[in-house]
């Protein structure tokens, strides 16, 4: 069938573009008001709304306000659950775990010339709890512990040459951490069991020191053609906590418990 006379390709498009993101925008922020900004969540869904008088370059930065600012692009990517560890689940029963991230704050000094920011991650299982079993309560309270201790204020993980483990299957944890110090790593494992109340036990601790080098700046070498810097190893820096999330097996997207300014992650549970 050929286009009707007078048809407008701009129109069309921006008929079919504004339906579809207006649908997911209202999807998103279902909880607020329409044509109101009296709250930032309320302005926030008042500006993401594409209107019928915008212009393509309005229609664009409404789509990226909302997909990447927002985070909504997110969904978009499928996280991989990493393969349990066997040892933690002798019924082969994935147990809920979370998982905090760290990442280093950006130094113009430091990474102005590409050179990648420092990134921290802790895992734990819960072994109390199942897929079955674990709710929406147990989520928020979760949350609630991890941002008193992890996110007000943000928690500093120390990065150093050194390895410190803490090793408790029963209760979930096989913890490795890279540190400068013994007392660091124990700083970092007693704030962990502070999230389930967990006693610290000295046994299971262990703390690795050697003798060997690792320079923050090792230098370059060529790869297919080009001078690169080469990837240092255990590079001492300061990583701040960004985000905490819940993995529960057979949940296709990760629970986002706790979320700092600077991290894009969307329907989280405690903001800060």
């Amino acid at each position: 069938m050929p286009l009707p006379e007078g048809f407008d390709e701009w129109e069309n498009l921006q008929d079919l573009v504004r339906l579809e993101h207006n649908k997911a925008v209202q999807t998103y922020f279902k909880n607020q008001e329409n044509d109101d900004i009296s709250t930032p969540k309320r302005r926030l869904k008042h500006t993401c709304l594409m209107k019928d008088s915008d212009t393509s370059t309005m229609t664009l930065m409404r789509m990226w306000l909302f997909e990447i600012t927002c985070g909504h692009a997110q969904a978009l990517q499928r996280p991989v659950y990493g393969t349990p560890v066997t040892e933690f689940q002798p019924d082969r029963t994935f147990k809920p775990q979370i998982k905090l991230y760290f990442l280093e704050p950006y130094n113009f000094e430091i990474h102005n010339d590409g050179a990648p920011r420092s990134e921290g991650e802790i895992t734990f299982r819960l072994m109390t709890e199942l897929s079955e079993t674990i709710t929406r309560s147990d989520a928020e309270r979760l949350a609630r512990q991890i941002k008193s201790i992890f996110a007000t204020p943000p928690f500093i993980w120390h990065k150093g040459h050194f390895k410190c483990t803490y090793s408790d299957q029963k209760r979930g944890y096989e913890l490795k951490l890279l540190v400068p110090n013994k007392a660091e790593g124990e700083r970092i494992i007693r704030a962990v069991l502070d999230v389930q109340e967990h006693p610290f036990d000295r046994d299971y601790l262990q703390y690795i020191d050697n003798d060997r080098t690792y320079p923050n700046n090792p230098g370059t070498h060529r790869v297919y053609g080009r001078t690169v810097k080469k990837f240092a190893r255990r590079r001492t820096s300061q990583v701040k906590f960004s985000y905490a999330q819940l993995l529960i097996w057979g949940k296709q997207n990760p629970v986002n418990l706790v979320a700092t300014s600077g991290s894009r992650l969307r329907s989280v549970i405690e903001r800060v």
